[in-house]
């Protein structure tokens, strides 16, 4: 425990990583309050009428969706579609009979902010409902033929889908803008690169290395030491990131709307492979962004130890990182399943691992791509450990080799 405790002060507790994690806090922020002045459809940028009018009228919608509810919606939003589609009624912006001032206004408010989120969550359930009955049709075809994998798949689907429904109308743009939030990642990547590419080196650089390597507290012990510091390291910045992810959010747009609503509520999850709420998925993409970082944190450590000074692996670990973003990006939305789940970063913008419903043949048997992802993500903590843990023991042999 000692050693344990030194090492976390010795490597971590220094002014400039201490200033990086406020610095980059504050950034977070900003990048955050810039995201909803762009993107939010009730921020100023769009109109500053349209936020105060929305809750007030959110007051009336929101909640369990009933024929009652989209009645009176259609009843204002029908006559001014109407008004509106020849593209020919008036442009002033002082009609006292609008609710904005415009009728192309109003038109452009009801439908975005209204009409299409509700008439999504209202035919969620129709959507369910054919794909279970297609699914069903295809477990019947291919057992007929004994393809045993894609009786196992649209059976896997079946049970996935069976009884989804959207029952709500709820406000969930601040939670489709914080699960669509990677800014804060990269964030912490950077401070994790920083910070761990001197935990082997430290030593290395001010030749104290084989000095440690022969004390009675050296060698195993503190490598299981520098390790288990930098995984606390990794998991204190990631939860301290998170956290100002989902205050900001919830502070800048002023909600928290939406935390019951099925993950699928946000219309490209439609296809979603979990059923959670948004709260629930928020917690479990956090946890799952946290374990991806651990595993770069990893191949960080493991790079260091085969070097003796900080800038090789410091390079090294960027090129590595920032190779594995845009193996990423390249897979995103194909078909390449198995590239995706084997690149670790796929665990830090886990929603690619959700948004969708993909399965990997595993001798013959479907397994849903996320939990392959997170399979890899453990072996590629092993193979790191044991790297470490090699190269080190070898240290070790050289240096009573040398005596």
């Amino acid at each position: 425990m000692k050693i344990f405790i030194f090492e976390c002060r010795k490597q971590f507790f220094k002014k400039s990583i201490i200033v990086a994690i406020l610095l980059f806090s504050v950034l977070n922020i900003v990048k955050i309050h810039s995201i909803y002045d762009t993107s939010s459809l009730l921020s100023k940028s769009t109109d500053p009428t349209w936020k105060y009018l929305y809750w007030e009228m959110y007051e009336d919608f929101r909640g369990t969706i009933t024929n009652e509810k989209i009645e009176k919606l259609m009843s204002i939003y029908q006559p001014l579609n109407e008004q509106t589609a020849d593209m020919t009624a008036s442009t002033a912006m002082d009609n006292p009979n609008t609710y904005t001032g415009n009728l192309y206004n109003d038109t452009y408010f009801f439908q975005w902010n209204f009409v299409n989120p509700m008439e999504y969550a209202y035919m969620y359930r129709n959507y369910a409902n054919n794909v279970v009955t297609t699914a069903k049709k295809n477990k019947d075809f291919f057992e007929s033929i004994e393809n045993e994998y894609e009786y196992r798949k649209n059976a896997a689907i079946v049970e996935m889908y069976k009884g989804r429904i959207i029952p709500s109308f709820s406000y969930v743009e601040m939670y489709k803008n914080l699960i669509h939030y990677d800014f804060s990642t990269i964030l912490v990547i950077l401070i994790c690169i920083y910070a761990l590419v001197n935990v082997f080196i430290f030593e290395k650089e001010t030749e104290m290395d084989l000095l440690l390597l022969t004390t009675k507290a050296g060698g195993s012990k503190t490598v299981l030491a520098k390790i288990m510091a930098s995984v606390i390291f990794v998991c204190f910045v990631s939860s301290w990131f998170w956290l100002i992810d989902f205050a900001a959010f919830a502070i800048i747009f002023e909600s928290l709307e939406g935390t019951f609503s099925p993950i699928y509520s946000i219309e490209n999850f439609v296809n979603s492979s979990i059923d959670v709420n948004l709260g629930e998925f928020v917690i479990l993409s956090n946890l799952l962004k946290t374990v991806g970082i651990l595993v770069l944190a990893l191949v960080v450590l493991f790079v260091t130890t085969l070097f003796k000074n900080t800038l090789a692996p410091f390079i090294i670990s960027l090129i590595l990182t920032f190779g594995s973003i845009y193996i990423q990006e390249m897979n995103m939305g194909s078909s390449r399943i198995l590239l995706k789940v084997l690149n670790p970063y796929t665990l830090i913008v886990n929603r690619e691992l959700f948004r969708n419903t993909e399965f990997v043949n595993l001798f013959g048997y479907p397994v849903i791509s996320y939990i392959l992802a997170l399979i890899f993500s453990f072996t590629w903590v092993g193979f790191c450990l044991f790297g470490i843990l090699l190269i080190i023991k070898k240290n070790i042999v050289y240096s009573k080799g040398m005596k």
